[in-house]
């Protein structure tokens, strides 16, 4: 079989590798400057029909489920077909619950959510744009309970909006924005430890739009600046990376954190070095013109998912930074401002779902890039096609999603004006919806 045609990426066959582009030998022409963005998007639009604005799944899930029982299919097919199919379940979603929040202070929408599997209980956190932080506590022993018939408790009032909410270990952080920044540690073992809630002084972090927690180690996306805490547990040194512009997004890896800048630049730092001025990736590529980077996921240890400002959404490798030429490209989302536009990748790296400026959300297969995944309402009933999750239409723009693990499916968290929506994915409509 030959080999993938991978973009930025040339194979030698002599030497039984891929190379760069830029190290490929010369044939007597020059190649011309060309958008890599608008490149790998003409290069998608030759594999699916882009005339229209999602790509339609055109195999029934009885062809689907008849290719899978072919004899025998080889192992590769068998994981195509698979994989269609998980596409065309989860374009079907319509079994939803919603849930919602009564803040203390009237007039709070939903800015974070976070749930966390701890020791055989499940916990659920969300914040809101007034500063409330919220808990809800669940036995993962019993799947028939659910948050919505604990209803949340109201915790600790940060003063200011809570801008991220993350999880990790014994440990879940949330964190304010404003120049009066604080963050809240929040233990799973309530047992053990008291909730505890530390002021920055502004001289040292200010507007903290975003956090990443791995482990022990909080960074911190602020007013241009990476802020690092090596050990929250025991409040150790604090590093400030500067940055020169906002940071809107943060990832961490082992020894490194991404940071994803409002004038479009991407920084690599690592932590074994404190004293680097990070690394520039993409060589500039979404610097001139500036466009925001409002998310950074990593993805199949060398893959880095890119969001935009203007609603651009690609993935880059890492083993060759500076290539600017994205491996895939995921079109048709919605978005020419909002910076808290927020995306959500399934465990196994499989699925892409986007919030849009228009408050819909949005499907892609990560494997294929491309348009959306268009709605399937084939098997569901006309009075019951806008609850489908990706026609329904919020009636307040959506700040904060999430995919967990449940007992009996995947979850879709949404959280949307002062409401939590509960999508199980792949589960019809008929299968039971509560509003």
């Amino acid at each position: 079989m030959p080999p993938r045609d991978l973009p930025g990426l040339y194979w030698d066959e002599d030497r039984q590798r891929y190379f760069p582009l830029s190290s490929a030998p010369s044939h007597g022409k020059e190649r011309p400057d060309i958008d890599p963005i608008a490149q790998s998007q003409q290069r998608t639009a030759s594999d699916t029909d882009t005339r229209n604005q999602t790509f339609p799944l055109m195999k029934s899930q009885h062809r689907l489920f008849s290719g899978l029982r072919s004899s025998p299919p080889s192992t590769s097919r068998k994981d195509r077909l698979t994989h269609f199919l998980q596409c065309s379940q989860f374009a079907s979603t319509g079994k939803v619950e919603r849930s919602l929040m009564h803040s203390p202070w009237y007039g709070g929408s939903v800015t974070a959510f976070q749930t966390a599997h701890h020791n055989g209980r499940v916990w659920s956190f969300a914040g809101d744009s007034v500063g409330w932080f919220y808990s809800s506590l669940t036995s993962s022993r019993n799947p028939t309970t659910t948050i919505f018939a604990h209803g949340w408790q109201p915790e600790f009032n940060l003063s200011s909006e809570v801008s991220s909410i993350c999880c990790s270990g014994s440990w879940c952080i949330a964190t304010s924005f404003g120049p009066d920044c604080k963050i809240l540690h929040f233990p799973l073992d309530t047992t053990t430890e008291d909730i505890r809630v530390s002021r920055i002084d502004s001289r040292v972090a200010c507007d903290i739009w975003t956090a990443d927690l791995r482990g022990s180690r909080l960074a911190l996306g602020a007013r241009s600046q990476l802020v690092c805490i090596d050990d929250i547990a025991n409040r150790a040194t604090v590093h400030n990376l500067p940055t020169y512009s906002d940071v809107f997004s943060v990832a961490q890896e082992n020894h490194v954190i991404y940071a994803g800048l409002r004038n479009g630049g991407i920084f690599r730092f690592d932590t074994r070095t404190w004293g680097s001025k990070g690394d520039a990736l993409l060589d500039g590529l979404f610097t001139q013109p500036h466009n925001s980077i409002t998310n950074l996921r990593l993805l199949r240890d060398f893959q880095l998912l890119v969001s935009n400002v203007d609603g651009k959404i690609s993935t880059f490798d890492l083993r060759f930074p500076a290539i600017r030429t994205p491996l895939k490209v995921y079109t048709g989302n919605v978005n020419s401002y909002v910076i808290k536009a927020p995306i959500a990748v399934d465990p196994s790296e499989d699925f892409l779902f986007a919030a849009g400026q228009d408050n819909r959300i949005r499907l892609w297969s990560l494997r294929s890039g491309g348009p959306p995944l268009a709605p399937n309402t084939s098997s569901t009933p006309v009075e019951f096609q806008g609850l489908n999750l990706l026609q329904h239409h919020f009636m307040q723009p959506i700040r904060a999603m999430q995919i967990s693990e449940e007992a009996d499916a995947m979850a879709l968290w949404v959280g949307s004006g002062s409401d939590v929506f509960k999508y199980s994915l792949g589960q019809h409509v008929s299968a039971g919806c509560n509003f």
